[in-house]
């Protein structure tokens, strides 16, 4: 007895085998962000604003999330870090997990948190903080990563929703130029439920 797939719609459409006995089909992908961000309207893009760095002799907080939802998991998509200041030197960053004290936390500067649908009028669950100026810290943490980026210029950190923040843990981003920079962080992400 053969055995037909047939379109859903009620097309009448026969589904296809190609001549290796494979199924044709078509698809479109997605990622987890857009998917995300469309249907729930729960993505959003963080930044800092741009901030003249003179201290080169140390790293600077620049970024703290905190996601306070017990219910969610906070994903990171991707960490762009973006620099002014004379070619061929760099900047340094660093991340930390749960940081609890330094004035970049305890300054409650509020960082820009936007969704990214912009039709969306989604809230962030969560504390967002961001340098006001030079010289802000991060005192305690895990350090957990850290890379260069070339001045002038940029450097995207691709994590694809691998770096995930759960309920009631943090995150902190420092950098530490080479030379005189302005500087600013964006960091793209989505909540998601447990």
């Amino acid at each position: 007895m053969a055995t037909e797939i047939r379109d859903g719609a009620g097309g009448e459409k026969r589904a296809r085998v190609d001549n290796n006995n494979r199924l044709e089909t078509f698809s479109i992908t997605e990622s987890r962000m857009a998917d995300i961000s469309l249907r729930d309207g729960t993505g959003y893009i963080i930044t800092s604003d741009f901030i003249s760095l003179t201290t080169t002799g140390s790293f600077t907080g620049m970024l703290y999330i905190k996601n306070t939802d017990s219910s969610k998991n906070l994903f990171i998509d991707k960490v762009r870090i973006c620099g002014t200041g004379t070619s061929m030197n760099s900047l340094q960053s660093k991340f930390y997990k749960n940081p609890t004290t330094g004035t970049l936390i305890s300054d409650a500067n509020n960082g820009i948190v936007v969704p990214s649908n912009l039709g969306s009028n989604e809230t962030f669950p969560g504390l967002v903080y961001a340098a006001s100026a030079d010289g802000k810290t991060v005192t305690d943490g895990t350090q957990f990563s850290q890379f260069t980026i070339h001045l002038p210029g940029h450097s995207i950190q691709e994590y694809d929703g691998a770096l995930i923040v759960p309920g009631g843990s943090s995150i902190a981003i420092a950098v530490q130029p080479g030379v005189a920079t302005t500087a600013c962080i964006e960091v793209q992400c989505w909540m998601e439920k447990k």
